[in-house]
């Protein structure tokens, strides 16, 4: 029987990759998806974001006569990620912005580099869907299979980017996953699967 990968709370250990597809504005599907893969190493930590209920007392002199509680509600979860290679489609793809490309010699569009978004751009942010893959480790320390988690709509931020000594850079991306507006799906599930899709093999 699998199981969840041993990790401190909101933080998933083992992942393998993230998986992003720019969804159409109202958070659709495209008819022609086109999915990324960050195939680099990388932490993640997923917090789920709260909104708490009120809670109050009616009283008559000391006697107390109603009672109100509303139930927290979780809305989403916010997504932070970090130690992963920069990438520059997946800054775009996440934060928004333009890529920067040019021509290798044989007519083909290579990117190299990226362009933060305006103020202006900032506003319309494209949704995105993102999957995230956990392996998961069995009794003896190995991997059998992975934990898929579906992120199906998600809205992104420009990452803060530090560079070391013989080292990339690594940014640091956050990522808000809520309902999708277009389909109601929840804002996130997950499952098991034996082996990696192809943006990440």
């Amino acid at each position: 029987m699998p199981t969840l990968p041993q990790a401190k709370t909101g933080y998933l250990k083992g992942v393998r990759g993230l998986v992003l597809t720019p969804l159409n504005p109202d958070g659709s599907m495209p008819a022609s998806p086109t999915r990324h893969g960050i195939k680099t190493a990388q932490s993640a930590s997923v917090e789920p974001e709260t909104v708490e209920g009120e809670s109050g007392e009616l009283r008559g002199g000391d006697r107390v006569l109603a009672r109100f509680e509303e139930h927290d509600v979780v809305v989403g979860v916010n997504i932070t990620l970090t130690d992963a290679r920069m990438d520059a489609q997946a800054a775009q793809i996440i934060a928004g912005g333009q890529l920067l490309t040019q021509d290798d010699g044989a007519g083909n569009q290579q990117v190299i580099g990226y362009v933060a978004p305006t103020i202006e751009e900032q506003a319309q942010r494209t949704p995105f869907q993102a999957e995230l893959y956990v392996a998961n480790f069995n009794k003896s320390g190995g991997v059998d299979g992975f934990i898929k988690y579906t992120f199906p709509f998600c809205i992104g931020y420009a990452p803060s980017i530090e560079h070391q000594d013989q080292e990339w850079g690594t940014p640091e991306f956050e990522i808000r996953a809520r309902e999708n507006p277009a389909t109601g799906e929840s804002y996130c599930r997950w499952e098991f699967v034996e082996q990696l899709p192809a943006e990440l093999q």
